[in-house]
């Protein structure tokens, strides 16, 4: 759902493109990225859409330099009240340390980087393994599955929620609410997912204050910052980030990349033969197909470029239109796993104080996914009588994805399945 907003006064009519990128992303489905990677052909370095769903109008800078720049300058360019869900509860906690600026970001940061360390990831390789493992040897004498429900949302779902501390029982349940609160384009949908959100969390930190344990929650509740425990604000906001972040992200990024897989045999093959590519594979994918935007707002008045950027308005920093910048990347919309090492980085994971606090995690996630999958699983494609569907709404993602393959190739990946079950 678009909601129409009026275009400010100071935006130059030339700049302006009549659409909502979010939709236009939706409605292009599988051909999302190819038309995104377009967008360097036909629109200025900088341009203006009246809104994005039900939230404003915004600038859209598209080149991969612009967008560094921008990430660079928290002073200019603030993540402070830039996401919806406090506002539309009518309340007024961050989800820090997401929607805090430097300086006072580095004390919230500091809370949260001992937790994903990777030492703390290499520690979970093997729960990740035993997982992927099962999860697929519950699958691979089907002949197909529904992906998401099979494989992409509970790995890395019940992997998070061990990281946590959090009841696995409450899994499903944690799924339907990020999923709704976050692809939903209905402002009174969120609102209601929000507030489910934010009751379970706020009934979790009480227990945890009448019963500390060894999670997540119990560990913030006896931290400090500035020499003094943190707020019921503070608490909520940090744990609300951790729940839509941890819950979503990888899920999105899994879908993805198996659907890229599922479509291109070829490569499918490529790193069947050669696994060792695996983790090139994974970087190339993620920049291939990013899943989330950023929303910044203006503090004072600044010129970039034809945008004359006045105090706040909003800039969207869009992680897919850096991605796929062929200033940055040579045949940027091309997926090619053997680019040079030393190519530019993606923006994936962001880019500059605000870089993703999980990206150790999720990198060793999604290769641990396509080595297993690969090892254990025949060639597998897209399900014949299926379309996958896309959706371009918050983070970005595959809401529909079948697969299958041939069984009588499976039968003896199941043995392998098996055999990697009980192998020490």
């Amino acid at each position: 759902m678009t909601t129409e907003h009026a275009v400010p006064a100071h935006i130059p009519p030339h700049l302006i493109r009549n659409f909502d990128l979010w939709a236009e992303l939706t409605a292009q489905g599988e051909n999302a990225y190819a038309w995104a990677a377009k967008l360097h052909q036909s629109m200025p370095p900088i341009f203006w859409v009246p809104s994005l769903g039900f939230l404003p109008g915004t600038w859209i800078p598209r080149r991969s330099a612009d967008l560094r720049r921008i990430l660079q300058d928290p002073q200019t360019f603030s993540s402070v009240g830039l996401t919806p869900y406090p506002r539309l509860l009518g309340e007024s906690w961050r989800l820090a340390p997401l929607e805090v600026d430097p300086p006072e970001h580095a004390k919230y940061r500091a809370l949260l980087n001992p937790l994903f360390t990777p030492k703390k990831v290499d520690a979970l390789e093997q729960d990740i393994r035993e997982l992927a493992t099962q999860l697929i040897g519950q699958i691979a004498q089907s002949g197909r599955c529904d992906f998401n429900q099979d494989f992409a949302k509970p790995f890395p779902t019940l992997i998070f929620l061990k990281l946590m501390g959090w009841p696995l029982a409450d899994q499903p349940l944690f799924q339907h609410w990020t999923q709704t609160l976050i692809k939903s384009v209905d402002p009174q949908v969120v609102t209601e997912n929000a507030q489910a959100i934010t009751g379970w969390i706020r009934a979790h930190i009480a227990e945890c204050r009448k019963n500390p344990g060894d999670d997540f929650t119990s560990y913030l509740l006896a931290s400090e910052i500035d020499g003094r425990p943190l707020t019921d604000d503070e608490m909520l906001g940090i744990n609300f980030l951790i729940f839509i972040g941890g819950l979503d992200t990888v899920t999105s990024s899994i879908g993805l990349f198996f659907r890229h897989l599922a479509r291109n045999p070829e490569q499918q093959a490529q790193l069947r033969v050669k696994p060792e590519l695996i983790p090139d594979a994974v970087e190339e994918l993620l920049r291939a197909y990013f899943i989330v935007n950023m929303r910044r707002t203006v503090t004072c008045d600044v010129q970039i470029g034809e945008a004359t950027m006045k105090k706040g308005d909003i800039v969207l920093i869009s992680t897919e239109l850096a991605n796929l910048d062929p200033e940055v990347f040579d045949a940027a919309d091309q997926v090619d796993f053997l680019r040079s090492a030393g190519h530019a980085p993606h923006m994936a994971f962001s880019y500059g104080v605000h870089r993703c606090v999980g990206s150790h995690l999720a990198r060793r996630e999604l290769r641990i996914a396509l080595e297993l999958w690969l090892q254990l699983m025949p060639p597998f494609r897209i399900a014949a009588d299926t379309q996958p569907r896309f959706n371009a709404y918050g983070v970005f993602g595959m809401e529909d994805l079948h697969l299958e393959w041939d069984l009588p190739s499976a039968t003896a990946h199941a043995h392998a399945v098996q055999a990697q079950q009980v192998s020490p």
